[in-house]
């Protein structure tokens, strides 16, 4: 790594550090108050991720003008600076969970438990989704996420560190013995969370998502017909004042036939139906600046 890039990562890393200890002085009001005037900052500052949020929205909701999506991705900006502060304060809502977050439809989980096979969560980067399994952990399951390795190992620590301090166990994707552990987890009758709806440098296959191809992880699906898991699709939603919802949907039905490939593909196609549903209902929820279709089928 060059010395620029070292020293770039240095600045980030302690930055980082100095304002999560600032804003955990604040009232958590204040703080999360903050975070959203810093999310509007942040839409103004960065024209391109403007830019490039507004056409994607645009490109999924073809039938809206420039003004209702310029409207949707201030929204956007402004949850995800929330959602920061919401992860910096989180030891006030792990302390108070249940006037922070409620859910619907839990009885879907309850059900896939007593099955005893394991639940593989599928979810996207909608809302706060890092509150999801710290609710499920505080609740008493046992919670897994698959995580990819961020580009820096200090700022992935403080990530996985406060996972791990609200009882939610990262597996580290693609490192060694992730594989056992993930299989363990199941075979556990653990939660398995997993992030589906970005075009990332895993094993994936293309399905439909807001009318245009779309390249997938594949690896729920291949989980899921391998271990015969259970698999719900879960979305967190905020519906007000430091208030959200969980929503579960499921279990969601796939086949097991002579034609795996096929399988995979229409499995993988279902959750991602739900995941585009969810974002059609709460479209500012969604991380528009991220490429979905950058990948185009051969």
């Amino acid at each position: 790594m060059k010395l620029k890039q070292r020293t770039l990562r240095a600045i980030i890393y302690y930055g980082t550090k100095a304002l999560i200890s600032l804003f955990n002085l604040l009232p958590y009001a204040i703080a999360v108050w903050l975070g959203a005037k810093l999310g509007l900052l942040a839409y103004y500052v960065l024209p391109y991720e403007r830019k490039k949020s507004i056409n994607n929205i645009l490109k999924a909701f073809p039938e809206m003008d420039h003004k209702w999506a310029a409207m949707q991705i201030r929204e956007t900006f402004q949850g995800l600076g929330i959602s920061i502060m919401e992860l910096v304060k989180i030891e006030t809502i792990a302390r108070h969970i249940d006037e922070y977050i409620t859910v619907e439809n839990m009885d879907v989980l309850e059900q896939s438990i007593k099955k005893g096979v394991g639940i593989i969560w599928i979810t996207g980067h909608i809302g706060n989704w890092e509150l999801m399994p710290v609710y499920f952990a505080k609740k008493g399951y046992k919670v897994y996420v698959v995580a990819k390795r961020l580009y820096d190992q200090r700022i992935d620590d403080i990530l996985n560190n406060l996972r791990r301090n609200h009882g939610v166990q990262p597996i580290i994707r693609g490192e060694q013995g992730s594989s056992k552990a993930i299989l363990k987890a199941l075979r556990s009758n653990s939660l398995l969370g997993m992030l589906i709806d970005q075009d990332t440098d895993v094993q994936g296959v293309y399905v439909k998502f807001f009318g245009d191809m779309a390249f997938t992880p594949r690896g729920a699906s291949d989980l899921a017909i391998k271990a015969g898991s259970d698999v719900i699709a879960g979305f967190i939603t905020r519906t007000g004042k430091n208030r959200h919802i969980i929503t579960i949907h499921g279990p969601i039905t796939y086949k097991r036939t002579s034609d795996y490939e096929k399988d995979v593909i229409d499995l993988t196609q279902e959750m991602t139906v739900l995941i585009e549903q969810h974002i059609r209902n709460h479209p500012s929820d969604w991380v528009w600046m991220h490429s979905r279709w950058a990948k185009k089928p051969v």
